[in-house]
């Protein structure tokens, strides 16, 4: 046996035969969600990062909206509304 402690240590992995492993599928079942719970539907898209960091947050601030999404919402609908009275 060596002196040296890494020699040592290196000496006794080596000794030491590796076992294979084994490999075990986990069977976890996904859980849903309750019938009841209703899910608020997401819509996702993306913004370039100077439109969302600079634009959008001072188009926010400006018209003193709750958030980001909910002057986006707003805005959404207020454009919807004006294409409904054109198509009339």
């Amino acid at each position: 046996m060596a002196e040296n402690r890494f020699a040592q240590l290196k000496e006794t992995f080596e000794q030491t035969e590796q076992k294979p492993r084994t490999k075990t599928k986990v069977t976890k079942k996904k859980q849903n969600s309750p019938a009841s719970y209703n899910r608020k539907g997401r819509y996702i898209f993306s913004l370039h990062e100077d439109v969302r960091q600079e634009k959008l947050e001072a188009l926010v601030e400006f018209h003193q909206a709750k958030s980001a999404s909910d002057y986006l919402e707003k805005m959404i609908l207020k454009e919807y509304a004006k294409i409904q009275k054109k198509l009339k």
